[in-house]
C-alpha cells in the first residue's frame, strides 16, 4: 500500500508541475490558438489548411509527451525531488513535533532520513509510471482535452487520477 501512495503521488506531482512551469493558466491552450492564427496571417488569397481537431488533439498529446519524459528525466534523477522545493514532499506535521522532541537528545537525524527516503521513493517510482502516464495521454480524446481546458483547476489531475489509478495499483510492488 505504501509504494501505491507514493506513486500516485508523484503521478500528481508531475502533472501539476507541468502546467507550472508556465505560470498561467491555459497557456498551452492560447499558444495552440496563437499557432492557428498565425498560419492564417499573411496568406490571404492563398489556401491555408485549417488543422482539424485530431490534429489539435494530437498537437496537444504529443506536448504531454514531450513533458512527460522532460519531467521524468528530471525528477528520476539523485535527488530529483529531495533538492527541488517545488516537488519536493515534506513530512507531516506531526513529524515536525517528533523532530523537535528528538532534535533535543541529538536524534533529529531519524526524522530526516525519513524524509529522504520518502524523496527518494518518488524519485525511483517516477521512472517506472511513465509509461502508465503515457498510455493515459495516448487514450486521451479531444473531448477529455476539452474538458480538462473548460473544466475546474484540478480537472487534469482527475482525469488521470481516474485514467491511472487502476493501472497503477495493478503494477505496485509491495515490500
Amino acid at each position: 500500500m505504501k509504494n501505491y501512495l507514493i506513486i500516485i503521488s508523484v503521478v500528481l506531482i508531475l502533472f501539476a508541475w507541468l502546467p507550472s512551469q508556465d505560470n498561467a493558466k491555459g497557456s498551452w491552450w492560447n499558444k495552440g490558438v496563437d499557432i492557428l492564427k498565425n498560419l492564417s496571417e499573411g496568406n490571404e488569397g492563398k489556401i491555408v489548411k485549417t488543422p482539424s481537431y485530431a490534429e489539435i488533439g494530437e498537437a496537444f498529446k504529443q506536448a504531454l509527451r514531450i513533458g512527460t519524459e522532460n519531467v521524468v528525466g528530471q525528477l528520476g534523477t539523485i535527488d530529483g525531488f529531495n533538492a527541488d522545493p517545488s516537488v519536493h514532499i515534506p513530512l507531516p506535521e506531526e513529524l515536525h513535533r517528533i523532530k523537535t522532541m528528538l532534535s533535543k537528545i541529538g536524534m533529529s537525524q531519524l526524522v530526516d532520513d525519513l524524509e529522504l527516503k520518502l524523496n527518494r521513493a518518488a524519485q525511483s517510482a517516477t521512472p517506472k509510471v511513465k509509461n502508465i502516464f503515457l498510455q493515459a495521454i495516448n487514450d486521451m480524446t479531444f473531448d477529455d482535452v476539452k474538458k480538462i481546458y473548460e473544466g475546474p483547476e484540478n480537472s487534469a489531475t482527475k482525469y488521470f487520477q481516474n485514467r491511472m489509478s487502476l493501472p497503477l495499483k495493478k503494477n505496485a510492488t509491495y515490500r
